[in-house]
């Protein structure tokens, strides 16, 4: 009899027991695999979205100091904004280009709808820059999860005291000024100037005047300038090399000219601050001062009109290369350097004087900021969201008027200018009425027979001046006693055209008017020029009349100023006033004036 081998039941049904815990064991692990693969994907497609919010930033800030602000993170005063959104169908910006639609994406967009919610936390870190929490929230059937991106971002324009590279060579300052300035030699500053005030204002003329001067008389600078001009003034097309060099050769114009300005600027704040501190100075130091400190001011009135033409030019030189690249990442550039060029201009839309040919500055400036705005958004509607954004965000900040606010570099242009603007007012162009003294008179015993020798030599006489002038009646003068002309008006006003003058040779000042009246010379009405011979009538206080000189000056209310000797009635010395406090002093009605150029012969 064979004997068969096999399993028994009980075997199978061991064995089976088994293979069922196995194979169920097996199935919860590729389950709770599958589950955590889920999740892991999940997790992953929550950084990558993250990285692309971040990226996003980064663009954005590259080109623009305020992006935060134009993304909505912040608001305009840098308070945070909450910011929590789903990702589809173009509810957040970060995710308008693609955008993430049911036609588009169906995969992403069933996931994204119903899972992801974008959530951003930002929070000022520093003065100048915000902390962003980037963070993807998602609740799927594997469960919930969150992924976090912390970033530092700008915020605003880092606001910095600007620094000059210019270096002005110090050591030679003070024995430039004393030659050149006071035309003195083996001098020092302090012999000359006793006032520490007034050599301030003076050492701040010097830095002033020698560093323009040296710098409109540089040729490479002058030679630069021109080339640009001539450059631009051809038919270059804005890929060309040549249309790229007048280009930058016009920005680098304009940041010499801005780096000069800027170590300037302490210079025009101490001579706007401290200008009459020099009233202090002799008549002679303080006229060859004042005509240093009148070129220093046209020196800088140049400079401005340079940096001004370079800026305008720069600008629309900037736009046009934009237009014609062909790589994104210049584009950008230009955008940038082509903005900042314009921000310049609209702020500097008062001083800009000299630098159109024809046409208002503000009308130009601001057309031209426009159609650039214009171009710009044209140009990129459909290949950078963020300088559409950075436009939109520019009109608001020019609408506003908040270009010198939120950008540093505005505002420092605008000082800068206002400063040299100021010196121009303190220190107006000479009027034409008013010529320039004779300081060969200075400290002369008298005038030297002509009408301007003899109005500075009359200010010679005023408190300040050298009062060296002689009266050869009494033998005095004012610098050694006050009464020195004292009822001599005659022989005062005679002395300063140094006696050359025949109808001044008379008794009394009254019978040196009728003289004249006889010659047909008296003029009444108008403004009396620079050394015009002034009389008024004899009253019972003053049988004689009065005589004394025009300065060809007028206060703000169009008075004639005019100096005076005085009288034992009215005041000691040599006094400026108007013509009718001298009226009012003498008690006499004003008679008219003579031309001196008539007299003189």
């Amino acid at each position: 009899m064979t004997k068969r081998k096999g399993f028994t039941l009980l075997e199978i049904t061991i064995g089976m027991f088994i293979l069922g815990g196995v194979l169920v064991i097996y199935l919860q692990s590729m389950q709770s695999s599958r589950k955590k693969n889920e999740f892991y994907s999940e997790h992953f497609i929550a950084s990558i979205m993250a990285a692309k919010v971040v990226e996003s930033c980064f663009q954005e800030t590259d080109i623009n100091l305020y992006g935060i602000e134009a993304l909505g993170l912040v608001d305009e005063s840098g308070s945070s904004l909450d910011f929590n959104t789903p990702v589809t169908d173009g509810q957040t910006v970060f995710f308008k280009t693609p955008e993430i639609t049911e036609e588009k994406h169906p995969h992403l967009y069933s996931m994204f709808s119903k899972d992801f919610m974008l959530n951003i936390e930002s929070e000022k870190a520093a003065k100048q820059h915000f902390t962003l929490n980037t963070a993807f929230a998602w609740k799927a059937a594997t469960g919930a999860g969150k992924f976090n991106f912390t970033c530092n971002f700008p915020g605003s324009v880092l606001r910095k005291e600007p620094l000059s590279t210019f270096a002005f060579p110090e050591d030679k300052l003070e024995k430039k000024l004393v030659e050149r300035f006071f035309e003195e030699k083996n001098k020092n500053l302090g012999a000359i100037i006793s006032s520490p005030g007034a050599r301030e204002v003076a050492l701040a003329t010097g830095r002033i005047y020698f560093s323009t001067s040296s710098l409109l008389a540089d040729k490479p600078f002058t030679e630069s300038f021109a080339t640009a001009e001539k450059l631009s003034g051809e038919p270059h097309a804005p890929t060309s090399a040549k249309y790229y060099q007048a280009t930058e050769m016009y920005f680098n114009i304009a940041r010499e000219v801005l780096d000069l300005i800027l170590y300037l600027k302490p210079e025009l704040e101490r001579i706007n601050r401290d200008r009459s501190m020099i009233d202090s100075m002799n008549l002679r130091n303080k006229t060859r001062l004042e005509v240093f400190i009148r070129r220093s001011g046209q020196a800088l009135d140049k400079l401005r009109q340079i940096f001004l033409i370079s800026v305008n030019e720069a600008a629309s030189r900037y736009r046009e290369q934009m237009k014609y690249s062909t790589s994104l990442r210049n584009q950008r550039l230009m955008i940038e350097k082509c903005l900042s060029m314009h921000r310049l201009m609209i702020v500097s839309a008062d001083f800009c004087d000299g630098v159109f040919v024809s046409g208002d500055a503000r009308s130009i400036i601001r057309a031209e900021y426009s159609r650039m705005l214009a171009t710009t958004e044209k140009f990129f509607a459909d290949k950078d969201q963020s300088i559409m954004r950075l436009a939109a965000q520019e009109r608001k900040f020019v609408q506003n008027n908040q270009l010198k606010e939120r950008y540093f570099v505005c505002d420092l242009v605008f000082q800068l200018f206002a400063d040299i603007a100021r010196l121009k007012d303190n220190l107006p162009d000479p009027d034409p009425g008013v010529p320039d003294p004779d300081l060969t008179v200075i400290g002369q015993a008298s005038g030297n027979g002509t009408a301007v020798g003899a109005t500075t030599w009359a200010q010679d006489q005023l408190n300040g001046g050298s009062g060296k002038g002689l009266n050869v009646n009494n033998g005095k003068m004012v610098s050694e006693d006050p009464t020195a002309w004292n009822d001599w008006c005659l022989a005062f006003v005679n002395t300063a055209y140094n006696r050359v003058i025949p109808e001044l040779a008379y008794e009394s000042a009254i019978e040196s008017y009728n003289a004249m009246k006889s010659a047909g010379k008296i003029v009444t009405g108008n403004r009396p020029p620079a050394g015009a011979i002034m009389y008024t009538e004899a009253s019972s206080t003053n049988p004689y009349g009065h005589i004394f000189i025009a300065t060809g000056k007028t206060n703000e209310n169009g008075e004639p100023i005019i100096i005076t000797s005085g009288s034992a009635s009215t005041f000691d010395g040599v006094r400026e006033m108007t013509l009718n406090q001298m009226i009012n002093l003498t008690s006499g009605r004003y008679l008219g004036y003579v031309v001196p150029e008539q007299v003189i012969r």
